[in-house]
């Protein structure tokens, strides 16, 4: 579970617009956000590659972003955040885990209360640009985050971020792809739990 919900948390920080604040130096960044911030929520398809000492494993799936809440669905589980409470099935398992994240959990599954001090955490420069796209570096101020760099390519035309790559010091390496963001108008029951859709399921209760 941990490792779906850490790459999840490296797609909803760095692939959503969200996080650029009005003032900040990049326009391409600034335009995303504004388009984002003008909606009523994104529907996208994500493709995470992720290399560790030599071994690489692979996710793809569709993800729902509004506001606060997020829904992404996989082969192997679903999982939803309504803003309050957190709810994950795992299809091997057949079980069903309800939770209310503490402090540092919200942290790792919420973009927003990173975003606040955003700017405190990383620089951010172009490293490339065409009439396209645009190539996004950042990197850490604080030598003991444990990413090295990213970067963000996003779409000028489109208005979307539509691929990741973060390296950390570890020598870990993601590379997440994003195609057929959509701006949609969703209801805010698209991530909320209904245990009705889900009969013959445990569900464990851990509010």
């Amino acid at each position: 579970m941990k490792k779906y919900i850490n790459i999840i948390y490296i797609l909803l920080i760095l692939a959503l617009p969200v996080y650029s604040q009005h003032n900040q130096v990049n326009d391409a960044l600034d335009k995303v956000a504004r388009k984002f911030e003008e909606s009523n929520g994104v529907n996208a398809n994500f493709y995470i590659k992720s290399e560790t000492n030599g071994y690489a494993s692979v996710i793809n799936g569709t993800i729902y972003i509004k506001d606060r809440m997020f829904y992404f669905v996989t082969e192997e589980m679903e999982c939803g955040y309504d803003g309050t409470n957190l709810w994950s099935f795992i299809r091997n398992n057949n079980e069903i885990n309800l939770s209310i994240p503490d402090e540092e959990e919200i942290i790792n599954i919420n973009p927003y209360l990173l975003l606040k001090n955003y700017r405190d955490r990383f620089k951010c420069s172009t490293k490339s640009s065409s009439e396209v796209s645009e190539v996004i570096s950042l990197s850490p101020k604080n030598a003991d985050n444990t990413i090295s760099f990213v970067n963000i390519t996003i779409n000028k035309k489109l208005l979307f971020p539509s691929k990741i790559e973060i390296t950390n010091k570890d020598k870990t390496k993601t590379v997440i792809n994003v195609s057929n963001y959509k701006y949609i108008n969703l209801d805010n029951s698209k991530f909320v739990f209904n245990e009705i859709q889900y009969p013959n399921i445990e569900i464990i209760d851990l509010r």
